[in-house]
């Protein structure tokens, strides 16, 4: 493992990376005014280890950069096949989690083809973010940048659009050679530009890579008569992608991510707009829903939902499974996904750090839904290959399902036998048993 890469839920000190006392504090700092959601509940992007002086990755991946620019990786924790090479592992992992990343629906109108994947993922994530951002931009500049007419005061040498007949008096008393105007300008200085000129600038401070900064170079000469944005949140509200500008829509993505510094939340301090987190709960929940809509044809794939009351009178407590796998409109299976990975069996032979918060909420979709099966669905390890199965004292069976996220097609099949043998007639139990 490179010494700037490490893996969720992996402890690290400041020697590790050969941070100064200034990089540290603003990492603890960071750790510290980023531990809650909106919602108020505790999930912190980066947590205090057990051991005094060191910080914690949790499930948000992607890079994080300390007060002098200098990048920290986090991957997520993947278990690869047997024999992959150590040098071997940060690229395939790498490649794993951006093709998982171009299924999330923050990222549904950026570009990350496979072939940018498998090309790239030998670079460190920042500059594979960046090389992506750079090459759809360098798309848009061939196409043209967006203009409109934007009104002009101006004092010239010439005569050109309308006199404004007061300002020429109070500004041209003693010059009768020039002329004070109104005129209309066909101008790139519209909101989408400068955020995009604003996002160029930032780059040019973190990206290393030669590739990259010379398309920085480039793209900075195309964009040298727009502005910076002076008010990023308004421009962003501001701007918007019309029919005339279809080639903006992937570039507009990246703006996000580089001028916003946010995955699904917006973080705060010093190193918001050099942090590019993402949590892996929600890239793997659109990750597996897309390829049970991509790998197999025999349900309808619903994602978030569908939605029902769980009570009847006052109708309240909207559910909302992950995903639904319907058949003429009927739930089949209920799936929900969960990016944790399960005890092995010798640490816990029955249980196996299921959740009973989880058993419960999928027993209530199951009930209210009128399904036979319904599935957790956890990634694969190397401690959990094979299914467990739990039987409710009403027949109703839960099923915790190994996705393994490197072989996406071949886990949908057997996720999907798996559920079809579920639904045999079985003897009620009360305890976990291979499926």
């Amino acid at each position: 493992m490179s010494g700037t890469v490490i893996r969720e839920y992996e402890e690290f000190r400041a020697e590790r990376f050969g941070l100064d006392h200034r990089e540290w504090a603003g990492l603890e700092t960071f750790a510290r005014k980023n531990q809650h959601d909106k919602g108020g509940n505790y999930h912190p992007v980066l947590a205090f280890g057990a051991e005094s002086r060191t910080l914690k990755a949790t499930n948000f991946v992607g890079v994080l950069s300390t007060r002098r620019g200098r990048p920290i990786e986090i991957l997520p924790k993947v278990d690869l096949a047997p024999g992959t090479l150590d040098q071997d592992r940060d690229h395939d992992t790498r490649g794993i989690f951006l093709a998982m990343l171009r299924t999330w629906r923050g990222l549904r109108h950026a570009e990350l083809p496979p072939s940018s994947i498998r090309s790239l993922r030998r670079y460190p994530m920042l500059e594979v973010f960046a090389h992506l951002f750079l090459q759809n931009l360098s798309h848009l500049a061939r196409h043209g940048l967006a203009r409109r007419y934007v009104r002009v005061e101006d004092n010239l040498p010439y005569l050109r659009g309308r006199l404004l007949f007061q300002q020429h008096v109070r500004e041209n008393l003693t010059d009768r050679a020039r002329f004070y105007v109104a005129h209309d300008e066909f101008n790139p200085n519209r909101p989408a530009n400068r955020m995009i000129r604003s996002s160029l600038d930032r780059l040019k401070r973190i990206v290393r890579n030669e590739e990259n900064r010379r398309l920085l170079g480039e793209l900075t000469d195309a964009f040298a008569d727009v502005p910076p944005t002076r008010d990023p949140e308004g421009d962003w509200r501001r701007h918007s992608v019309d029919r005339t500008m279809q080639h903006y829509r992937p570039v507009m993505a990246w703006v996000r991510l580089f001028l916003f510094g946010q995955g699904l939340a917006t973080f705060h301090g010093k190193h918001e707009n050099q942090s590019l987190l993402f949590p892996m709960e929600k890239i793997y929940e659109d990750f597996v829903t897309h390829c049970f809509r991509r790998h197999q044809d025999e349900y309808e794939v619903r994602a978030q939902g569908p939605r029902k009351k769980l009570t009847r009178r006052p109708p309240a407590f909207t559910m909302k499974p992950d995903m639904t796998l319907q058949k003429s409109g009927t739930a089949a299976f209920i799936l929900d996904t969960k990016w944790k990975r399960l005890r092995s069996r010798a640490a816990d032979p029955t249980e196996r750090g299921v959740s009973q918060a989880d058993m419960y909420q999928l027993y209530a979709y199951g009930k209210r839904h009128g399904c036979r099966t319904v599935a957790l669905v956890y990634p694969r390890t190397d401690d959990f290959g094979e299914p467990l199965r739990f039987v409710f004292h009403d027949d109703l069976t839960l099923l915790c399902l190994p996705f393994d996220v490197s072989m996406p097609q071949d886990s949908v099949k057997r996720c999907l036998n798996w559920l079809s043998r579920s639904t045999m007639d079985l003897e009620p139990e009360a305890r976990a048993e291979p499926a």
